[in-house]
């Protein structure tokens, strides 16, 4: 594997790893990869393009509609252009999807059937290459996928037992004669994808639309501090350095969210990735792990934090099966009732506290309320700032988040000031040429726009504005 800049080597602990050869400033590309396979997760086949993960409607969309594949009526493109450039990809799929309709097939089974149909692909390139005949699809030059850790030996029964389930069942959608011989080459294809796929996200990095596998950045550690971050623009795979990385230093990126306690983050890296973190985060890190379970004095009755952890993690439960059932108003008391005992005993950077805020946002947004909206989101980006590092996609997202809703209630000004700082954040972890960063610099001139003019032109601006049919910030 060769990449400018970055090497593979083995660390003393963590096995191979990825380290850096030269210098990279804060923000810089450390790696670009497009995927060697991915996938539209199933829940989300319907809205975005299985191309190119566009949403139509979003900013720079290119239409309005999807459409769908004529032979399997289940992947749907965006335009021709992109329909046609995934057709190499499609065309073994559209059959095996047709094969097994009207059943559809789980997310991992078509992950790893891309994987096969992408190495036949690739065989036959090779072989053609030396039969001395030209072809335009290029050599991959990546850590090889037999070469990705699979963990197959630290799984327990049960684990094995749903993984061998898959395998059995793959042949239904993939064809048996098709199917590699070795159950055990089937078993690892299934296998890595829990421990090596990294989730696609939409162009807000909202939520996770798609999944793929890129084994050259799954070479990269994990660390709960990362001095790397990576981001999705589409289905290519960016890293960035989210500070200054010295030549020798390992290249470590977070595999879960960082803002965890640490007893969180062990468990879940424990039960998804297999080891115990023991990075200098989880070991030396009392200042940050005090700040997620911070009290609002120091006077607070043990019986009291009791109580109130105890009673966050019950009304957490009862707010998100609310949520599910879309009863808003029902979720906005739940919210508000749970943040007036909250403020009697913890602290917003408490990691419960943070939960419930930012439910708080949400369902005020949701009812138009921006006005109350906008004091919980500013308790929840001050609370960020402290338990972020500057330079933060998180962080970054959420002042976005925040700069809309002051746009929203015509504070132009302090909206421009917040919606700048999240694009100095943003052009550093997400890149100048991403959507959403693209989607900021709008914000910001449309916001620029009308800080000059009265309360009452603005809203005159925006009804014209949305009758033009141009869209405005959600």
């Amino acid at each position: 594997m060769s990449y400018p800049g970055v090497e593979l080597f083995q660390t003393s602990a963590k096995g191979r790893g990825l380290k850096a050869t030269r210098k990279f400033e804060t923000g810089q590309a450390v790696l670009k990869q497009e995927p060697y396979a991915y996938a539209v997760m199933s829940s989300h086949i319907d809205v975005v393009c299985h191309y190119c993960l566009c949403a139509p409607g979003q900013p720079g969309a290119p239409v309005e509609d999807l459409h769908r594949c004529t032979g399997c009526k289940f992947a749907q493109y965006c335009t021709k252009e992109c329909q046609k450039k995934a057709w190499p990809e499609h065309k073994q799929e559209c059959a095996a999807i047709k094969r097994i309709t009207p059943g559809k097939p789980v997310d991992q089974t078509r992950l790893v059937g891309r994987i096969l149909w992408r190495r036949k692909r690739e065989e036959k390139v090779n072989g053609e290459k030396k039969d001395g005949k030209e072809n335009d699809e290029k050599k991959v030059e990546l850590v090889k996928i037999e070469e990705l850790e699979d963990h197959l030996s630290k799984r327990n029964a049960e684990e094995k037992e749903a993984i061998d389930e898959k395998v059995y069942s793959f042949g239904d959608y993939f064809t048996y004669d098709e199917m590699p011989d070795s159950d055990e080459e089937m078993a690892h294809l299934f296998a890595i994808i829990d421990c090596n796929a990294i989730g696609l996200n939409d162009h807000r990095g909202v939520q996770t639309i798609g999944v793929g596998i890129y084994p050259g950045i799954s070479m990269l550690n994990h660390d709960c501090s990362p001095n790397c971050v990576a981001m999705n623009n589409g289905p290519r795979l960016e890293v960035r350095a989210l500070r200054v990385i010295q030549p020798g230093e390992e290249l470590c990126i977070s595999y879960i969210d960082s803002l965890e306690t640490t007893e969180k983050r062990r468990e879940k890296l424990k039960l998804q990735y297999y080891f115990d973190c023991e990075c200098d985060t989880c070991t030396k890190g009392e200042e940050l792990e005090n700040l997620k379970h911070a009290l609002v004095s120091e006077d607070i009755k043990e019986e009291s934090v009791k109580y109130i952890n105890q009673f966050s993690k019950d009304m957490l439960k009862r707010i998100h099966k609310t949520k599910q059932n879309q009863n808003w108003e029902r979720m906005c008391n739940q919210t508000l009732g749970t943040l007036a005992q909250q403020d009697c005993v913890i602290a917003d950077t408490n990691v419960l506290k943070i939960a419930v805020l930012n439910h708080a946002v949400e369902v005020q947004s949701f009812l138009r309320r921006q006005e109350p909206a906008l004091e919980y989101a500013e308790r929840v980006a001050a609370a960020y700032e402290k338990l972020l590092p500057p330079v933060h996609p998180t962080l970054g997202m959420y002042l976005m988040r925040l700069g809309v809703i002051q746009w929203q209630i015509q504070k132009t000004e302090a909206a421009v000031a917040t919606l700048g700082r999240a694009a100095s954040i943003i052009s550093k972890t997400h890149g100048d040429d991403h959507g959403m960063f693209k989607e900021l610099l709008g914000l910001i001139h449309q916001c620029k726009m009308e800080a000059h003019m009265s309360k009452g032109a603005q809203r005159e601006f925006r009804m014209a504005k949305k009758k033009a049919g141009l869209k405005l910030p959600a």
